[in-house]
């Protein structure tokens, strides 16, 4: 082929490959920037949490300490026998207890060693606080030992602490406990400190995803050349494999890649996954690769074929199949190739299977292949209108067609049609090579399922 439509297949074929490489490119960035940002989110989760954990831990301590601080007035020198008190000391001890309801301290009770509470002073307006507390008090440590609990109640940071208090030779003399309220200052203080070293850990994780992106990518800029390669190879295979067995059916090029078309939109209107897509693709490029070993009297045969050479014929099916299973890559066309004859009555060959029983894609992809068969001219007849086309498929859904699949097809079939009837050949395999291209790499990118 010379002159200006070679000039222009060769110009197509170029944007097709740098399309292919664009393609690739763009997905492996995609990959690379979701791992990133994957690996962003679980050092931030585990570093922020860790960070958290000590910071609220700090700061437990130092209300503790600030709770500790003023309820030491009831212990040492200052402290009384809580279990033989005069008017006199108790009036001592809740002088004391009013000056720390006074500061931050919303209840505070005394108890003997015996723990029969002895004294009891709450800041006025704050008996529903004690009683929403209640229930956490009166957990009385071991001897030599205390006890304090956080709580969160409408906005305030509480603090129920009950402390053993000791005498002036370090014995027992009995127990303090209180509900310490955090000032408002203080508590926002904390809140403040608390976002602070969050908002400086994710900056750094931030920064450091940032400047790892460059890095990766041009660690893996052989890795996008070598995978736009694989791809560009493997899709010429196919591509190959499939042109080369139209050819030897004196059919064209151009019916494996609208059939590939129509499957491909078939696919994507029902909602077939990526996965099945990749493989329906496959399934149709290749579907009568088996016709390789069928003799050329029988292939080629002008007219009806008798009987023998019918079960001859039906046999591509089977070489189809023993030739699939010498790749794992194509493997995934084999529902294609060996269930497509299938028909929903079960007249179909080899197995005939019923209904459902048929797998999805060879349902799919007998639709669009008897609807290609029907709408392109043949030396043995002329194209139909898509239009009548599809009323063929509809006189036969049930029979031999999936009756919601060909509904599905009927509302995109002439859109489908009028878009291909309008390229060449080669521009035809530019654009499906495309198209095609994100399933293939979706699928290299991830994990392929085993065939059993």
């Amino acid at each position: 082929m010379t002159g200006p439509e070679a000039t222009t297949r060769k110009a197509d074929g170029a944007r097709a490959d740098s399309q292919t490489a664009l393609d690739t490119s763009r997905f492996i960035h995609r990959k690379i920037l979701l791992r990133l940002f994957l690996g962003w989110l679980l050092l931030s989760v585990a570093i922020g949490g860790a960070v958290l954990w000590l910071e609220v831990n700090r700061i437990r301590q130092f209300v503790h300490e600030l709770a500790l601080r003023e309820s030491a007035t009831f212990s040492g020198e200052s402290a009384h026998n809580l279990e033989r008190l005069d008017s006199s000391a108790q009036q001592h001890l809740a002088e004391l207890a009013q000056q720390l309801v006074n500061q931050h301290f919303l209840v505070v009770e005394l108890y003997d060693r015996n723990k029969q509470l002895r004294l009891e002073t709450i800041r006025q307006g704050q008996e529903v606080a004690e009683y929403g507390i209640d229930r956490y008090r009166h957990r009385f440590p071991k001897a030599g030992e205390f006890t304090h609990q956080f709580h969160l109640i409408r906005g305030e940071l509480l603090l129920v602490i009950l402390v053993p208090l000791k005498g002036a030779q370090d014995l027992l003399t009995g127990y303090f406990e209180g509900i310490y309220q955090v000032d408002r200052q203080i508590l926002d203080s904390i809140k403040e400190d608390l976002l602070r070293s969050l908002l400086f850990v994710t900056l750094g994780i931030t920064f450091t995803t940032l400047l790892m992106y460059p890095i990766v990518l041009t660690l893996n800029r052989g890795l996008i050349k070598l995978s736009g390669d694989l791809l560009k190879g493997n899709l010429e295979l196919m591509n190959v494999l499939g042109c080369a067995i139209a050819e030897r059916d004196s059919d064209t090029n151009s019916h494996n890649y609208r059939v590939t078309f129509y499957a491909l939109r078939l696919g994507e209107a029902i909602g077939l996954s990526r996965e099945n897509i990749h493989d329906l693709i496959a399934g149709a490029f290749l579907h009568d690769v088996g016709k390789i070993g069928i003799r050329d009297p029988i292939l080629l045969k002008p007219g009806k074929l008798t009987q023998e050479e019918f079960e001859i014929m039906k046999t591509h099916v089977s070489l189809g199949v023993d030739i699939l299973s010498k790749s794992s890559w194509l493997s995934g066309a084999r529902d294609v190739v060996e269930f497509h004859h299938e028909k929903c009555d079960g007249s179909g060959y080899l197995q005939g299977l019923k209904g459902e029983a048929i797998p999805l894609n060879a349902r799919i992809f007998a639709i669009v292949d008897v609807f290609d068969a029907l709408t392109s001219k043949r030396p043995y007849k002329e194209s139909w209108t898509a239009v009548d086309a599809i009323a063929a498929l509809k006189r036969d859904s049930g029979s031999h067609f999936d009756p919601q699949l060909v509904s599905a097809f009927a509302l995109i079939a002439l859109r489908l049609h009028e878009e291909m009837s309008g390229f060449e050949e080669h521009r035809m395999e530019a654009m499906l090579q495309h198209l095609i291209a994100p399933y293939f790499l979706a699928i290299a990118g991830g994990s392929r399922r085993q065939d059993t």
